[in-house]
């Protein structure tokens, strides 16, 4: 495999290219074939699917609470009173009912992620290795940035003395 940004070849078990820094871990995935979207959720992008989802139920449950309460303020002026005053206590129960399913919904799938496959748990296992650089690839110590500034400051009191 080669690296899509600088064209270093790589192989498939890397994460990254020792070339430029680009993330491999896409691209190894892609040509082995595994592109399986529920089990390529990570623990990030599957609790903010699930805020969101909680969110949506919890709007719609106020927005629906809210219609209950304007119409159990405003009954009185209706000829049916005792048949709107129902209608609101069903409309702010279905709000708070809504409300409260989207909060526990959420909740309990949130501890709940997906079991791994054997195939991600292999991907978990070579991840944990590490590849050693090639001897060629071994970086060279560089000198200090105050080691010249040290050699001057000893020249410098040395011709003093003189």
């Amino acid at each position: 495999m080669h690296c899509p940004n600088c064209g270093n070849e790589s192989s498939l078990d890397q994460k990254f290219c020792r070339q430029c820094g680009f993330n491999l871990a896409p691209v190894s995935k892609l040509l082995a074939g595994g592109n399986d979207d529920d089990a390529s959720l990570t623990k990030s992008e599957h609790e903010r699917l699930l805020v969101r989802r909680m969110f949506r139920w919890l709007s719609w449950g106020c927005v629906i609470l809210f219609a209950g309460i304007i119409l159990l303020v405003f009954n009185k002026g209706f000829i049916h009173e005792a048949m709107f005053q129902t209608i609101a206590t069903l409309f702010m129960l279905t709000g708070v009912a809504l409300a409260t399913y989207g909060c526990l919904s959420s909740l309990s799938k949130g501890t709940y992620l997906p079991e791994k496959t054997s195939k991600d748990t292999r991907e978990i296992n070579q991840s944990n290795t590490t590849n050693e650089l090639p001897e060629a690839r071994v970086p060279i110590s560089a000198p200090s940035v105050t080691e010249r500034t040290t050699q001057l400051i000893g020249e410098q009191s040395q011709n003093r003395e003189r």
